[in-house]
């Protein structure tokens, strides 16, 4: 009964995570036998799901730990949802969107901690991964209960130029720690837009699945668990080592984010973290124009670069998250620049239609990428 049930929740979950990247698990089985689970292994916070995988043949008789480490991972998850939500009012960041400009807000650990990431990779991407696009964000219908069905719904050009002056403060925020207590202070900066007066907003759920999956890397190896997964949200991943292959690799595909359920292409991995961005699955349609949920904040508006899904592996998949995203607004020629520039101590690729053409644009050695479709372009980012 356990085998089915863990069956029937590993097909659904499968055929949400393939819609992005899809890690081929050669067939592992997830502890469908030799361990009993008093904690679900299956969680939902950030509005995303999560899943931890622990294969069970080779670490059979760690049921106590098992249990601990999904009972610290649910507590953990849960802590980051609070800490972290914009539409829970009794948040930290929740508090910090409601401050007045120039105000100094109390947060907590979880909070401050993320905020330190995202103003770090806000800087290191040069501006181009920014989580104050807070009002961008639901003018164009995503987060809200704003309906877009046509073009004249869409913000105007004023609004929008309103949003990205407020959004490049986002720099200014001050963070410090005081006699154990955490603050950050809100940028003086406000701008007036639809005749309402509006200070900086944050959003930092994109880069909150990332810290959580490195967290509970950390969990994975305060328990001794080398063998299996995270997944949290089909963006934010985290890869420890397979047991059905003898090197302990997994094969990890791409999936086409124009061919739901095809790869365009496989790498291995093992023992890494690893983020994807996409504009396939949170977007609408408007005359032939696809507007997705990720905005670039010197538009104010979604990217339309021709880049359809960026992924990075390796290091943190906090920082990796905001890195994915950043890419995504870059375009083609800055984000090639940037991979071979600031990244070489990651693998990393996006997925390019150019004009109609799809390029996979990557550092990855072309030896150690096995190409699945012929649809897709293999081009080293060194060449772009």
């Amino acid at each position: 009964m356990l085998a089915k049930k863990l069956s029937v929740l590993y097909n659904s979950i499968m055929k949400k995570f393939s819609a992005a990247v899809t890690c081929v698990l050669a067939l592992i089985l997830i502890f469908v036998s030799g361990c009993s689970a008093e904690y679900s292994p299956y969680f939902y916070a950030m509005n995303a799901e999560a899943v931890i995988y622990i294969n069970s043949e080779v670490q059979s008789g760690k049921e106590s730990d098992y249990n601990s480490l999904l009972k610290e991972t649910g507590e953990l998850l849960e802590q980051l949802d609070n800490s972290l939500s914009v539409t829970n009012e009794s948040s930290p960041i929740s508090a910090f969107n409601s401050a007045a400009a120039g105000e100094t807000v109390e947060i907590d650990e979880n909070a401050y901690n993320v905020l330190k990431i995202a103003l770090s990779m806000y800087e290191f991407t040069q501006g181009y991964y920014n989580p104050a696009v807070y009002y961008s964000v639901l003018a164009y219908g995503f987060n809200s209960d704003t309906e877009i069905e046509s073009v004249d719904d869409l913000p105007e050009s004023e609004k929008l130029s309103a949003y990205v002056e407020l959004s490049s403060c986002f720099g200014d925020v001050v963070l410090y720690e005081s006699e154990g207590k955490y603050y950050a202070k809100k940028p003086e900066k406000t701008v007036v837009c639809g005749g309402e007066m509006l200070s900086l907003k944050i959003d930092l759920g994109g880069i909150g699945t990332g810290y959580a999956t490195d967290k509970v890397d950390e969990l994975f190896e305060k328990y001794g668990f080398n063998y299996g997964y995270f997944d949290f949200g089909t963006s934010s991943f985290l890869c420890k080592q397979s047991y059905v292959n003898e090197d302990g690799m997994y094969s990890l595909g791409f999936t086409d984010p124009r061919a739901t359920y095809t790869t365009y292409g496989e790498i291995r991995v093992k023992n890494t973290c690893f983020s994807t961005s996409g504009d396939y699955e949170n977007y609408y349609t408007l005359n032939d124009t696809r507007y997705c949920h990720i905005i670039n904040p010197f538009t104010g508006s979604p990217v339309q670069t021709g880049i359809m899904t960026a992924t990075v592996i390796g290091g943190s998949a906090a920082e990796n998250d905001a890195i994915s995203t950043a890419l995504m607004a870059m375009g083609k020629q800055k984000a090639a620049s940037f991979i071979c520039e600031s990244l070489s101590d990651k693998l990393v690729l996006f997925t390019c239609n150019n004009g109609g053409n799809y390029e996979v644009i990557t550092n990855i050695p072309y030896e150690n990428f096995i190409s699945l479709s012929s649809s897709y372009t293999y081009i080293s980012a060194a060449e772009v």
